[in-house]
Parts: structure tokens; C-alpha cells; sequence
């Protein structure tokens, strides 16, 4: 058994009480009676009224949606409304004049009496339907925001998802190398592994964390990735993080660095550099990457998950709030990202 929103008809209970004293007090004044009166009046058809509503709230609108059904819309609100006068009118003429005006004598099928009946009916009507229909209106809005935003975020979860084999994959690619190589380094390259799987797998559950935080995974993969290479990779690390640094949503400046050495050391034979800087003070991040290019070394491909998902995951997590510029300019690639972080 579905149980009652007792909040709901809280609402509906203040409505009627607050239609019922502000007509009873229009009432007084357009007919020139005591309030008293006024109000005896209204509340002895008030019950009609909110008969009538509520049977056109939820057997005749939703008619509406149904455009196979107008005709039966259009007959059923000449019905209801027809009902409602006449019980409008015997409410007033047998049950209201006999109390408050005895002498009173009035036609039951009075044509002015029964066109302000009609007229009264309409109005209450109207009123509580056009409440009902912001507030359904509202609503809707709001179900619609909570779809976009479900969708949102069920699409960064999958780009983030993406990111995390994606990484793995290129890191597993380099204690291959080095596995191959029988190097004494693969136990310290599996432990840095260790330590940035830990990172992925539990401190980037949270949607933001500190950019501090960022930095140092970034300088970890550095280090794990110098253990492959020889002396013919230069890495220069620059890092200016003014207090308090401010969040950024986890994992979205490695991609860079990944790409950096994707194709800044691995598809290069001679030597290689590459420059990793990263700013902040109040709350602006500049973030910028530079790896030399071979001649013929083709720029990191712009579709390709990396860059592709982390310009998909700026423009959900930042849109409007980031500038992203990527190219390559005389045998160096650049990606610049400057970012407005979020305030605390």
C-alpha cells in the first residue's frame, strides 16, 4: 500500500485554507457584507470546489496528454462543470439562504446567478491548476537537470575508467622493457608501479583532490619512467604551488606527461627532453608540457584516448572555466593548459 505524503497534503490543506479567508475577505468587500458572513458563504460551497479541482486535476488532465482522447476531454469538462453549478447552486440555495437569509427567495435556475456560479468555478479552477502546473512544470526541470546530470556523470566515470587501463597499459609496457633487460631496476620500477596504483585505485575515488596531490603522482611516473631510459632523456621538472593550491579532479594532467614520453622518448632514437611545468597561485592553474619531436615523428594523435579523454573530461568537469592549446612547432610539442580551479 503506497503511503500518504503527508507533506504534500499539508500543502494542498494551506491552499485551501488560504484561498478560503482571502475570497471569504474579496467576497465581503466586493458584496458589501460582513466578513463573517462572507466567509460562512464560502465555506459552505468551498466543498464543491475542491470536489471539482481535484476531479479535473486527475481524471481530466491527464486527458490532455492523450491527444486520441480530446473529444472525451472536451465532453467530460462541460460535464464536470455542469455538476459542479448545479451543486453549487443547490448548496446555496437549499442548504446556505435557509441559514443566513430565510426570506430570500432566488429562482434555481437563475441565468446571472448561474453564469457567476460558472465564472466562480472557472477562476477557483484555473488558479489551482496553474499552481499545479508550475509546480508539474518545475519538476520537470528538475528530473530533466538530475537525467543531464546522471548522464554526466556517468560518462566521466567511463572516461576515468578509460584513463586507468589506459595508464596501466603504458606503464606495464615499461617494466616489460625493463624485465627484458634483466635490469636491477625492475623491483624498484614495480614498487613505484605499486605506489601509483594505490594512488588510482583509492585516492582518485574523490572528485576533487589537491592539486599538491596531483603533482606528486605526476613526479612519481616521472621517476618510474627514467628508470627505462638511459642518460639520453633530460626531464626538467618545475613546480610552483602556492598555498593553498586549490582541487583539481584526479588524473587529469598525467595524460600529458604520458604523451610526453610516448612520443617524446619512446619514438625518438636520439636524444630527448622534456620539460614538465606546473603553476598555481590564486586558484589559476597553468600547466604546460614540452617533449622534442623527430622530423618525422607524427604529433600525438588528437583522437586518440589520451588527449581525446581528458578534453572530454575538461569539458564536462571545467566547461567554460579552461584553455587548452596542443601543437608542434619547430620539433617541439607543446600542450598548455590553463585551468580555473575551483574554490574550496
Amino acid at each position: 500500500m503506497e503511503r500518504l505524503d503527508w507533506t504534500r497534503i499539508a500543502y494542498h490543506i494551506c491552499f485551501w485554507l488560504v484561498y478560503l479567508f482571502l475570497n471569504s475577505w474579496l467576497g465581503s468587500i466586493y458584496n458589501g457584507i460582513e466578513l463573517e458572513r462572507a466567509f460562512y458563504s464560502e465555506a459552505a460551497v468551498l466543498p464543491v470546489k475542491i470536489l471539482l479541482t481535484y476531479f479535473v486535476f486527475y481524471r481530466i488532465i491527464p486527458l490532455y496528454l492523450d491527444r486520441d482522447k480530446v473529444w472525451k476531454l472536451v465532453g467530460l469538462s462541460l460535464v464536470a462543470f455542469a455538476v459542479g453549478i448545479v451543486l453549487y447552486r443547490s448548496v446555496t440555495e437549499f442548504v446556505l439562504f435557509p441559514i443566513t437569509n430565510p426570506g430570500r427567495a432566488v429562482p434555481f435556475f437563475n441565468w446571472p446567478g448561474l453564469y457567476l456560479v460558472a465564472f466562480d468555478l472557472f477562476i477557483t479552477v484555473a488558479a489551482a491548476t496553474t499552481i499545479k502546473m508550475i509546480r508539474v512544470h518545475y519538476k520537470s526541470l528538475e528530473f530533466e537537470q538530475e537525467l543531464l546530470r546522471e548522464k554526466l556523470q556517468s560518462e566521466l566515470n567511463f572516461l576515468r575508467a578509460q584513463t586507468n587501463p589506459h595508464f596501466l597499459f603504458n606503464t606495464l609496457n615499461n617494466l616489460y622493457v625493463l624485465a627484458r633487460k634483466k635490469s636491477d631496476r625492475t623491483a624498484d620500477a614495480i614498487m613505484m608501479l605499486s605506489k601509483i596504483m594505490r594512488f588510482v585505485l583509492y585516492d582518485c575515488r574523490a572528485p576533487r583532490i589537491p592539486v599538491a596531490d596531483e603533482a606528486r603522482i605526476i613526479q612519481d611516473y616521472i621517476e618510474l619512467e627514467k628508470l627505462r631510459y638511459n642518460d639520453r632523456l633530460r626531464v626538467q621538472y618545475e613546480e610552483n604551488i602556492v598555498p593553498p593550491g586549490g582541487t583539481i579532479a584526479p588524473l587529469l594532467l598525467l595524460p600529458f606527461v604520458e604523451n610526453s614520453f610516448k612520443h617524446g622518448a619512446t619514438s625518438t632514437t636520439g636524444a630527448a627532453n622534456i620539460t614538465v611545468r606546473l603553476h598555481v597561485e590564486n586558484n589559476l592553474l597553468d600547466f604546460e608540457v614540452r617533449n622534442t619531436v623527430e622530423g618525422d615523428e607524427r604529433p600525438p594523435n588528437p583522437d586518440g584516448i589520451g588527449l581525446k579523454n581528458v578534453k572530454r573530461q575538461l569539458d564536462l568537469i571545467y566547461p567554460g572555466g579552461y584553455d587548452l592549446s596542443v601543437g608542434r612547432e619547430d620539433g617541439i610539442f607543446r600542450a598548455h593548459l590553463i585551468l580555473k580551479l575551483e574554490v574550496d
